[in-house]
């Protein structure tokens, strides 16, 4: 059915046809009401953004930045520049004024959409300093009330362009339908630049043939159809979240707008009530964090209860991913062997059936019907899911698909699937990719159970870097992209994550230590909200750690610390052994942790890592920016 589709425009039009009257897009008014956008109504304004943009100059080949978060409009934006075969540059407000800069620069856009009055104030002054600029259109607010100095730039209105453009689509439909008619799956349709975790961002040219591969191959590993109702908290200017906007509309599915924020997001969950939603580790982190912190509010006797059902929860889980076979399997057993442990989770399994499902019943239903009591599966990508959250959530009854992939790759590789999710993997690669283990120069590992470098390649993979051929080359070689991503296959084909190249730290004894699975293991606890392990050439391990404030405010009450201000507790003898003290029980050979392993020394600090300063859009740390801006305390450490 989607293989006859080459390009974008043609998912949106396909749609339009088959549900004209069914909602697509829902976002809440003025009123703070959710307010429906049919297909047939999208696709009209589409076409009508499109001719007000051909009215003003934009053509096939143009370049047209949307500097914007996540709202309806940007979808409509988004559809109206590719109609018109010009490419957009998306980035979202979260950017720093120098990265804003360089993109919008060496991107060689001339057009710029702008979401808000406040954000015009920043990004309006980068435009006029570039000069090349013609065009700049607010997505919302009232261009007068924009302060910034314009010079020679002329600004815009989104809702009055959207609707000069009606009449000159009309006047014009011929020649936007030979517009339309005239795009291939080679030519580029969006320049998305990477989240910086290492330097400046690098352009990464998505063709129509890139994005299309995902629209026409995720429906099968995601199976949603027009009944089904989506929630979009990511940026959707992240590739990752658009590539599944882009399955929404295809589907016919139906997807609201909110903000990752615990005072949007959860009236937002229980309104729209998704049988979907995108989301990154962190936010599951968070909602569990607010599960546990919510708990122990209560009643000793609620704990007790919640606890004891949790336990029974993880063991029937444990034992039900053993007899459905959903653990992966790196080296083949014989028959014999495994038929007792087989046999053994089985009587487990039926002796935990009754208890757990009362648990499910009594207690973790409540915690279902929190987050909309609806969810078929969130899907989870833009970083590993620690291992304890995903355990957490797949014993309560959510099943949390984690997702693999890379801007480079438009960006899914793999998710576990729906009806058999393989625990401590990302799924198998979707049809028509094909992948491989090997070292970090191209050459395949003769054993590919075994870790190393993640190479894929298939239709997904991006043309290149824009306007750089040299780092283009270090990654792509004859159609294989690597990843940076350090992983191993199962028997089975499934790809289990082992760490980042690039994040790998070499002690001066020269072991080998990914920081990953270290920091997850510490972050179970409530203390911990933020860790970065580092001690790149040094003879040990160490760790930034931020505390988790309103714990850790907990703890200091519960245990008579006295302070005047918050930091003050970063530096307390009684928060310093206690935080050793997790440490110790949670870095060690028990745990699978080995002896150069552990983390002798650490600091504190009181300000969380933030999104455009040391994490990026999709909250990964930005490793070498903490390790710059904390050079001295880290070196502290080791004198």
């Amino acid at each position: 059915m989607h293989e006859q589709l080459k390009v974008l425009p043609d998912a949106m039009y396909y749609i339009y046809n088959k549900f004209p009257n069914r909602p697509f897009l829902k976002y809440r008014n003025e009123e703070k009401v959710y307010t429906p956008i049919t297909f047939a109504e999208y696709t009209h304004k589409v076409e009508a953004l499109s001719a007000s943009l051909d009215s003003i100059g934009v053509k096939k080949g143009d370049k047209v930045a949307i500097i914007s978060d996540n709202n309806y409009k940007w979808l409509i934006t988004d559809m109206a520049i590719l109609t018109l075969g010009a490419a957009d540059v998306p980035r979202g407000s979260d950017s720093t004024d120098v990265e804003l800069e360089y993109i919008l620069d060496h991107s060689d856009a001339e057009y710029c959409f702008i979401e808000t009055i406040a954000l015009a104030e920043r990004v309006i002054p980068i435009l006029t300093k570039i000069n090349r600029y013609k065009t700049a259109i607010l997505m919302f607010g009232n261009t007068d009330e924009i302060k910034a100095d314009k010079g020679n730039l002329t600004i815009l209105n989104w809702d009055k362009m959207q609707e000069e453009g009606v009449p000159l689509y009309e006047q014009n439909k011929a020649k936007f339908e030979q517009i339309r008619a005239s795009l291939t799956e080679d030519d580029l349709a969006t320049l998305i630049y990477t989240s910086g975790t290492t330097g400046m961002p690098k352009g990464v040219m998505l063709l129509h043939k890139n994005l299309m591969h995902q629209v026409r191959s995720l429906p099968d590993i995601m199976p949603c159809h027009e009944k089904d109702r989506w929630l979009s908290v990511l940026p959707i200017w992240h590739v990752f979240e658009r590539a599944v906007e882009y399955c929404v509309l295809v589907t016919g599915s139906c997807m609201g707008y909110s903000k990752p924020s615990p005072r949007n997001l959860l009236p937002d969950i229980n309104e729209i009530k998704p049988s979907f939603m995108i989301s990154v580790p962190r936010i599951w982190e968070a909602v569990y964090s607010g599960v546990m912190a919510q708990v122990k509010k209560g009643p000793a006797a609620a704990l007790k209860i919640f606890n004891f059902f949790l336990n029974i929860a993880l063991m029937y889980n444990k034992q039900k991913r053993i007899i459905c076979f959903r653990n992966p399997q790196f080296t083949r057993r014989k028959m014999p062997l495994l038929i007792p442990i087989y046999l053994k989770a089985l009587l487990f399994f039926l002796l935990l059936w009754i208890p757990n499902a009362l648990g499910q019943l009594i207690v973790f239903s409540k915690i279902r019907g929190k987050i909309g009591g609806k969810l078929k599966a969130p899907i989870s990508g833009g970083g590993a899911l620690p291992e304890y959250i995903d355990n957490f959530f797949s014993a309560i009854g959510i099943n949390i698909l984690e997702g693999y992939g890379l801007t480079e790759t438009s960006p899914v590789i793999s998710v576990r699937h729906i009806y058999h999710p393989m625990s401590k993997s990302v799924g198998k690669p979707y049809r028509d990719i094909d992948v491989y283990i090997g070292d970090n120069n191209f050459r395949r590992h003769h054993n590919q159970h075994r870790k190393g470098t993640l190479y894929v390649k298939g239709d997904l993979v991006m043309a290149g870097y824009y306007k750089d051929p040299e780092r283009t080359a270090e990654v792509l070689r004859d159609g294989w992209f690597n990843t940076g991503d350090l992983a191993r296959l199962s028997l089975n084909g499934y790809i289990q994550l082992m760490g980042r190249a690039k994040d790998t730290i070499v002690l001066v004894g020269g072991e080998n230590i990914e920081p990953g699975p270290i920091e997850e293991r510490l972050c179970e606890s409530e203390l911990i909200n933020q860790v970065m392990v580092v001690g790149q050439d040094k003879k040990t391990l160490g760790a930034i750690i931020v505390p988790a404030q309103s714990a850790l405010e907990t703890f200091a009450k519960q245990n008579n610390i006295q302070y005047n201000e918050y930091k003050e507790l970063m530096t307390n003898d009684k928060v310093i052994a206690e935080i050793t003290d997790i440490i110790k029980h949670k870095i060690n050979k028990h745990n699978g942790f080995r002896a150069y392993e552990t983390v002798p020394f650490f600091f504190l600090l009181d300000e969380p890592f933030v999104v455009g300063k040391e994490l990026t859009a999709s909250l990964k740390m930005k490793r070498n920016v903490i390790a710059k801006k904390y050079a001295e305390q880290i070196e502290a450490l080791y004198k």
